[in-house]
């Protein structure tokens, strides 16, 4: 079977939404498949594809559209998609955010024209994402036509169906790990010498909401404590990040470690995991967390407060806002001599949920699926 895979992530050299549509074609390849990706350029030159390269992968790869391009698109005189058209296809796969299609009109020209079977991965879905009703019937008309819909979480399916008011072919599997550890990570030294801890995360506060964790951590009662915070990452709101550190007096506090690979490099010398957010798929950097034996602060946002359950593997707020969050925090902090013991216990939990044999049940849940509706 040729397969194509199109994935709408742009502006990073890597992001971890690419994990699943990478193992998939990885998995399709080493079955014996034909597979061509369809990326933007910044992630066409990562070094995460030296292995799918290796095993015979083709890759295409596309820039992000100008204002003057995106008329000329709207208008079908132009498509960046014309080598995966003149690629056959036998099965189309679109990996991305629930509206991303929307955005891009030579895309959704590409997959109205398309005639292979066409699975979705949904990698992340908010409230607002989808709103209009042109959009909706748009989208509506794309995810109904589908072989299949793979969501990450059950957060994100339900709540699209609740955005197009419609049924969905969709299945949940959960994005993979990079490196599956057999036993969590060695706990840090005592935290009476300070407490450490981590986000990790895209520098980009409107989904990331690392400003409403800065503002909760702001107050005096805070700053009488002995913790530390290290943001991992890269993105388009590292210096707003950096003016808010010094707005809100967290210099000594609070540093921007950039990003940062491997992530048990990270969890080897943190206690903590902070992972707001207002916009989720099922994050990789909770899995990966968990997966080193270290528990966490999540809002409920996607699917991660399907994975964490609150006051067992972690703490969960109810809701972003700087208050609750706070709320939230203190009642970590002052649970943190269970830590230990919840870290272990969030191993095991993301052990039994991200199953071993991930990437044969995608490509099983993607090939059958395009092989039902073909």
């Amino acid at each position: 079977m040729k397969i194509g895979i199109i994935s709408t992530v742009g502006g990073y050299s890597w992001a971890g939404s690419e994990e699943m549509w990478k193992l998939f074609a990885s998995e399709a390849l080493r079955a014996g498949h034909s597979v061509a990706v369809c990326v933007q350029t910044s992630i066409a030159q990562s070094e995460e594809l030296a292995e799918y390269s290796r095993l015979g992968g083709v890759t295409f790869s596309y820039r992000p559209l100008s204002w003057l391009m995106r008329r000329v698109t709207s208008r079908g005189w132009y498509s960046r998609f014309n080598r995966m058209r003149r690629w056959k296809r036998d099965l189309l796969c679109i990996s991305g955010g629930s509206y991303d299609l929307y955005k891009e009109s030579d895309l959704m020209l590409f997959l109205k024209a398309n005639k292979s079977p066409q699975v979705f991965i949904i990698q992340g879905n908010a409230e607002g994402f989808i709103s209009g009703q042109t959009q909706r019937d748009s989208l509506r008309r794309l995810y109904l036509a589908a072989s299949r819909i793979v969501c990450v979480s059950r957060g994100n399916a339900t709540l699209l169906e609740r955005q197009l008011a419609s049924a969905l072919p969709a299945t949940i599997l959960p994005n993979p790990i990079r490196s599956r550890l057999e036993r969590p990570l060695p706990w840090p030294t005592d935290m009476n010498n300070g407490v450490r801890f981590a986000t990790v995360g895209r520098y980009e506060v409107g989904s990331k909401c690392q400003d409403r964790t800065l503002q909760a951590l702001a107050t005096s009662e805070w700053k009488n404590r002995n913790w530390r915070l290290s943001l991992f990452g890269s993105g388009p709101d590292q210096a707003y990040l950096q003016d808010l550190i010094r707005y809100y007096g967290l210099e000594d506090r609070v540093v921007l470690q950039g990003l940062e690979r491997d992530f048990k490099k990270i969890w080897a010398n943190h206690h903590l995991h902070i992972l707001n957010s207002r916009a989720e798929g099922l994050a990789l950097a909770l899995i990966e967390s968990m997966f080193c034996g270290r528990p966490a602060v999540v809002t409920r946002t996607g699917g991660n407060h399907e994975l964490l359950r609150d006051e067992l593997d972690g703490f969960v707020s109810p809701g972003d806002d700087p208050e609750i969050i706070r709320e939230t925090l203190e009642r970590a902090w002052a649970n943190r001599g269970r830590w230990h013991s919840m870290g272990e216990g969030a191993f095991k939990r993301v052990a039994e949920w991200v199953p071993a044999d991930l990437g044969a049940r995608l490509l099983t849940t993607i090939t059958d699926a395009a092989s039902v509706r073909s």
